[in-house]
């Protein structure tokens, strides 16, 4: 008895470090990295730059960003579930944007749930969605930067043109990989069946429209980056921006703030300094922070409702999901 007292305080403790964990290794990043370059500089840099002009751009992307990742997470949803509309889906991702602010984790966390409750979906095949999705994203970002480096001619380190282009392989081989006909039809668990039951058909259209926003997330950034006073150039920009994507959806970021300023370093050679390019980082970040919460906060309460409330009567995705089996 003894012994199962002492070993119940440890996976408290590692709770406790797993909850405490992003913080410390965000506060570490920003720590060292302000060692490297004052505050008080990066606060100059703000001031000599330009920023009203970067503000059409954060527009731009907050308006039309979105509109394709609903189109894309719809084909998944609709071939999964047969539900919700585009419409709704679109209010979902404005409303759990919200969530984003806090962490990548925590939207995708609050999209899951919010599927799961929309479209009667059991914990698995919401879970398994949202997986899918994150998935594609991630092959979109690989796309991005492996047309920066093999078709723009980006000046990139070897690995990272390598590596860009075999994530995206093998990603979307994955996601193809059930539709052969040598595969079997065996049973899989909830969280594996979007695999089986988005075509390929769908999973090259979904893909498109993620290739899309991600290419429009890089041009935004790198014409209000230039607005800004940073010559950067596009293919620059298209091959480390991405890389900025990915590192900012990490937990090891809070509010958007850690180890995703040291990723925005990578663009130093084309800035006048570091500070000017964080100086740009953190106005870019409160620029889009800002509309995602004035985009978000007409519907949020909607979302929440439909969180709340569930399902509509007789939803059909309880059905789908016996018959992906």
């Amino acid at each position: 008895m003894a012994g199962k007292a002492d070993s119940e305080p440890r996976p408290r403790l590692r709770r406790v470090f797993g909850q405490l964990a992003p913080y410390v290794i965000a506060a570490v990043a920003v720590v060292m990295i302000l060692t490297q370059y004052p505050p008080a500089q990066i606060a100059e840099e703000m001031t000599r730059g330009q920023v009203l002009p970067m503000v059409p751009y954060a527009l731009l992307l907050l308006v039309s960003g979105l509109a394709s990742v609903a189109v894309s997470d719809t084909l998944i949803i609709h071939r999964c579930t047969g539900g919700p509309s585009y419409w709704r889906v679109l209010r979902a991702r404005f409303g759990v944007a919200l969530l984003g602010l806090v962490g990548y984790a925590a939207g995708i966390g609050g999209y899951g749930v919010w599927l799961a409750r929309v479209t009667r979906a059991s914990s698995g095949l919401s879970g398994g969605m949202a997986l899918y999705i994150v998935s594609s994203d991630l092959v979109a970002v690989s796309i991005v930067t492996a047309a920066a480096i093999w078709i723009g001619g980006a000046q990139a380190a070897p690995a990272l043109g390598i590596a860009a282009p075999v994530i995206a392989g093998v990603l979307l081989s994955l996601k193809l990989v059930d539709h052969l006909p040598l595969m079997g039809r065996h049973r899989l668990p909830s969280v594996f069946l979007p695999w089986r039951k988005v075509t390929p058909r769908t999973v090259v259209a979904q893909l498109v429209m993620r290739t899309v926003n991600i290419f429009l997330n890089t041009f935004c950034a790198w014409a209000a980056a230039n607005a800004f006073g940073m010559a950067i150039p596009l293919w620059a920009m298209a091959t480390y921006f991405p890389i900025v994507l990915v590192v900012g959806s990490m937990p090891v970021n809070v509010a958007g703030i850690g180890a995703v300023q040291a990723a925005w370093l990578l663009l130093v050679p084309w800035a006048n300094s570091g500070e000017q390019v964080l100086a740009f980082a953190v106005l870019w970040q409160l620029l889009v922070g800002a509309g995602v919460v004035l985009r978000g906060l007409p519907v949020v309460r909607q979302v929440v409702r439909e969180i709340e409330r569930g399902p509509e009567p007789k939803g059909r995705a309880l059905d789908h999901e016996a018959s992906l089996r």
